[in-house]
């Protein structure tokens, strides 16, 4: 059941940027559904990642789907297709150890699932999920525990794409794109 009154996402990633990820987490669970359906059933249909492996996927797609989920103003990451985007992105990338990073970054979150829950991410049940979320990011500023790091490099390349996203830059932010303006309004500093 959610509370009476659950904060936008907007407010709650405004909060976290602002502040820290340890506002993010918690907030974004009381908007999350109590069930624990099938995260792979969920992907983009017929969507087939060129970098990461089918499981990586997964763990990601549940992941950035937790750090910017759908409300009632626009879709969430998996709408935005962020995880397409971080797929691209790293398929076209040169950078060998931050490919290897972002797999080692992920098999860090399973890891922690197994241990705490006894599954792996994506078949934990959403509240595991998200007190796995609390958990690796009480130190963000900081990280010293595992997958703290992870966890902070996975957050921001979601947030980053999804921002850079036609639903995030469009519906989310409202931006109108560039307008041409016959007269510039503002004080001509030149003047004074």
């Amino acid at each position: 059941m959610q509370p009476a009154l659950t904060p936008t996402r907007r407010a709650v990633l405004k909060a976290a940027l602002a502040a820290s990820a340890a506002a993010l987490v918690p907030a974004v669970a009381a908007a999350q559904p109590a069930t624990a359906a099938n995260p792979v059933s969920r992907q983009s249909a017929g969507f087939k990642p060129r970098f990461f492996s089918a499981k990586e996927y997964s763990i990601l797609d549940e992941m950035a789907e937790l750090i910017v989920p759908a409300d009632q103003r626009s879709g969430g990451a998996r709408e935005a297709k962020v995880p397409q985007i971080i797929d691209r992105m790293l398929a076209e990338m040169r950078d060998e150890k931050e490919k290897r990073s972002w797999r080692d970054d992920l098999a860090e979150i399973d890891r922690l699932s197994v241990l705490w829950f006894g599954k792996p991410f994506v078949k934990a049940a959403t509240a595991q999920r998200i007190d796995l979320l609390r958990r690796v990011s009480r130190n963000e500023a900081s990280p010293k525990e595992a997958g703290e790091y992870a966890f902070g490099t996975i957050k921001w390349t979601v947030t980053e794409a999804y921002y850079r996203s036609e639903i995030g830059m469009l519906k989310e932010l409202g931006y109108k794109g560039n307008v041409a303006i016959d007269e510039f309004v503002g004080v001509d500093v030149g003047e004074q």
